[in-house]
């Protein structure tokens, strides 16, 4: 079966915003940090800030006497201790309070800061506009025309905005029972069908003569709408990942039905019955603009899943064999191996063999360590992989202590100066997580060195470059002698490993990113946004060919260490090229599959290079 995935996939602007200016409140708080009413339209995504300590501020008491906060009303004048009514503040100066992304009226707002709450308006700047232009407009005498659901809490903000003037329409039948108005001006919530607004606005029009209508539907609604309707097309059967409480994904579950399309809307995994993809070949899969890119992708990878079991080709066991290859962390370490083989080889040790088995060994039980440490974000940003570790934890668990006690064995061979080497690359992995003292960092408190800014993507490449390079000079007999030709070398090997490895993490930073910030260490992605961490990746790159340009004329121009830089940058390129094009969802084995692809090609090279070489 064939996952066919939408082009707009993940958050839309104003609810990033809106996610990211509540995270920021909350890593910086000195108060309680309320949201007015639900932040966004998606269940999973709040129950997570909750959980983060965002609580829920239920609305105004009646008549602005008092506050319902949790759904228990404070009074304005206080309560005594043992009285049926707890204590309330006269102010909220220590209290935060965000304006949810689809807006709050104006009086609302305004009482809230009389009161001295600090308000952060997280209203999405498209639906900003909108009561701009029904302020403005209802200030001039219009009376406003808003097409949406009575009740939504956007319309609601919008009518605030009108101050009295506004009318609610859900169809175009409702605006025959309009009463008759002079001046008249038609806007849509910003989540409406786009198919829609022609007949809505020629009800207006022909009811009201000389009325103005603008569209206001969001161009990301827009979009989506369109890419249901295309993926209705392509596809036998269409699933629709969103919060059963958003406009939005109503929509598209809507238009899927319209199509005559066997259509499921689902908020996470454990919704999707195997029997609705039986036996089809295609699946289109749709989103909310409030659905996180997580929630998306534990949808698409339980479809995933679903086509994989249900094959039974030669095909389908190749993609399951490899599957397990990536999840259990072999293929790294068989990338590693390959790596660390062809270091040495292209320098001249007689026994590659004996290093591919060492780092095989350390590279494949640090990354199932680094796998379980970090398990509660794979949970989220990369459900499979989570699943594979829960339901193989115990096997894994073994494989993982029997591959670092013999890398531990191989290394002592090699000489204690190896053998003390990868100890404290060890040790330096421990203390990554080790709980520290809360030491602010430009603002965040740091709780650990996995807390810091790109700690993941610097200690990843350092530590990687260090053991690799490091291990071969420090072995007993030394395969290099340490003068200037030797270490010239040496520092040019480190300086290629440490750009691969630099590259490749910030490119499965992308993947470690659809936590939204929520899960896991402080990637680029999530530091720098999407964007201008596609920049620095494309800087490294070109880094890369300034360097292999660099040490082909001034440093090694007679050594092949050179070809340890002719795999990496083509690949690292390549992912970046489909990062780019294709939403991150689409990451998973797959992407791993091919971008550690370049450790083995770089080993194939060398392979090539000493076959080619004339006997001695």
């Amino acid at each position: 079966m064939k996952i066919k995935l939408a082009k707009n996939m993940g958050y839309c602007f104003g609810v990033r915003r809106a996610m990211n200016l509540t995270f920021s409140c909350l890593e910086q708080r000195r108060g309680p940090v309320y949201s007015h009413g639900p932040l966004i339209h998606n269940r999973q995504a709040l129950d997570l800030l909750k959980s983060k300590g965002l609580r829920d501020w239920a609305g105004e008491g009646p008549g602005g006497s008092g506050l319902v906060i949790g759904g228990t009303s404070e009074s304005e004048s206080g309560g005594s201790p043992g009285g049926g009514r707890p204590n309330a503040p006269r102010d909220l100066a220590d209290t935060t309070v965000i304006i949810r992304a689809h807006g709050l009226p104006p009086e609302s707002e305004e009482r809230l800061r009389g009161r001295g709450a600090r308000v952060v308006d997280a209203t999405c700047p498209k639906v900003a506009g909108v009561q701009r232009l029904v302020s403005s407009q209802a200030a001039e005498g219009s009376e406003i025309v808003i097409w949406g659901s009575e009740g939504h809490p956007e319309v609601e903000g919008l009518l605030g905005y009108a101050r009295g003037r506004g009318r609610v329409v859900s169809s175009p039948e409702d605006v025959a029972a309009l009463p008759d108005m002079g001046q008249v001006l038609l806007v849509a919530q910003t989540t409406q069908d786009q198919d829609g607004w022609p007949e809505m606005e020629r009800a207006v029009k022909r009811r009201f003569p000389g009325s103005s209508a603008v569209n206001t539907i969001c161009r990301a609604t827009v979009n989506r709408q369109a890419e249901a309707r295309r993926l209705a097309l392509e596809s036998q059967a269409l699933v629709v990942v969103g919060g059963r409480d958003s406009g939005n994904t109503r929509r598209l579950y809507e238009i899927g039905k319209k199509a005559g399309l066997p259509t499921l809307a689902v908020e996470g995994p454990g919704e999707i019955d195997p029997a609705f993809v039986a036996g089809l070949s295609s699946v289109g899969l749709v989103a909310g603009a409030s659905t996180p890119l997580w929630q998306i992708r534990a949808v698409h990878q339980k479809l995933a899943e679903l086509a994989r079991s249900g094959g039974r080709t030669p095909q389908d066991f190749l993609a399951r064999f490899l599957r397990a290859l990536v999840l259990s962390n072999i293929y790294i370490g068989l990338g590693a191996g390959c790596l660390a083989f062809a270091l040495a080889d292209i320098l001249g040790y007689r026994q590659p063999g004996f290093y591919f088995s060492l780092f095989f060994f350390f590279v494949q039980a640090n990354h199932l360590l680094n796998a379980f440490l970090d398990r509660s974000s794979a949970r989220n940003n990369d459900p499979d992989r989570a699943a594979f570790l829960a339901k193989y934890r115990k096997v894994l668990v073994v494989c993982g202590i029997f591959s670092y006690l013999m890398s531990l064995f191989a290394a002592a061979l090699a000489g204690p100066l190896v053998l003390c080497l990868l100890l404290f690359s060890t040790l330096c992995r421990v203390a990554y997580n080790f709980p520290l003292p809360r030491i602010p960092f430009a603002g965040i408190p740091a709780r650990s060195l996995s807390d810091l800014p790109l700690a993941k993507t610097l200690a990843v490449g350092c530590g990687w470059a260090a053991t690799l390079t490091l291990s071969l000079p420090l072995a007993s007999p030394p395969v290099l002698a340490w003068d200037v030709g030797g270490l010239k070398i040496t520092m040019a090997a480190c300086g290629c490993v440490f750009l691969n490895l630099l590259c490749r993490t910030l490119l499965t930073d992308f993947e470690d990113s659809l936590g939204d910030k929520l899960f896991g260490t402080r990637t680029s992605v999530t530091l720098l946004g999407p964007q201008k961490a596609t920049k620095l990746v494309s800087s490294l790159l070109a880094l890369w060919a300034l360097y292999l340009i660099f040490l082909k004329i001034f440093v090694v121009p007679a050594s092949p260490i050179l070809l340890l830089l002719i795999p990496g940058p083509l690949l690292n390129a390549l992912a970046l090229r489909r990062l780019v094009k294709d939403s991150v969802v689409m990451g998973g084995y797959k992407f791993d599959l091919a971008l550690d692809g370049q450790f083995f090609l770089t080993w194939l090279l060398a392979l090539a290079w000493q076959s080619a070489r004339p006997a001695a």
